[in-house]
């Protein structure tokens, strides 16, 4: 299977010193066309490491060495352990402005991620695979979670993805807040 590359990298910037990355978070377009789903990101400055196409080919935004903007406000498998709250404001945004986007890898699906729009096969087993590939580069991957579950409040996506199953295929770890 190939990757193919967008160019110019959508909004990134380095990670901080030593940082290990160990999960990934899942993400649905909100929309059915890729093109235009990249242009809303760079108007807005948000970005995704990969995002991969209904045909199941992976398209690379950002090089995973990089941080990608993806998860915002969000709270993850590091948070509970640095001692940062759960707590959420009206908006649902978590009150220490805490975000998993520093550890971890945004992985898109085009999808509109309303009820009864199924992720395709060739999306699913481009995402095991992609997941795999990079697992050979990034070794301590250890998580795998929704950025509804990152984000619980804020956002939905990715509805209908049984992460789980991923997860077992891939050999990583379901991640959800306690």
């Amino acid at each position: 299977m190939s990757v193919e590359c967008i160019q110019p990298w959508l909004a990134h910037r380095p990670r901080r010193g030593a940082t290990v990355v160990d999960t990934i978070v899942m993400h649905a377009t909100c929309n059915e066309d890729l093109q235009q789903k990249l242009s809303e990101l760079k108007e807005k400055g948000f970005s995704y490491h990969y995002i991969i196409d209904r045909a199941g080919l992976p398209h690379k935004c950002v090089p995973y060495s990089a941080v990608a903007f993806h998860a915002g406000n969000s709270y993850g498998p590091h948070e509970l352990a640095r001692g940062i709250s759960k707590e959420q404001d009206a908006n649902h945004n978590f009150v220490d402005m805490t975000s998993v986007n520093e550890y971890s890898i945004g992985l898109c699906l085009v999808n509109t991620n309303e009820e009864g729009d199924l992720y395709s096969q060739e999306q699913l087993d481009a995402c095991v695979w992609l997941i795999k590939e990079l697992k050979g580069s990034l070794p301590a991957l250890k998580y795998i979670t929704g950025h509804m579950t990152v984000s619980p409040g804020r956002v939905s996506d990715p509805a209908g993805l049984d992460i789980a199953r991923i997860a077992k295929k891939t050999g990583l770890e379901v991640w959800a807040m306690n």
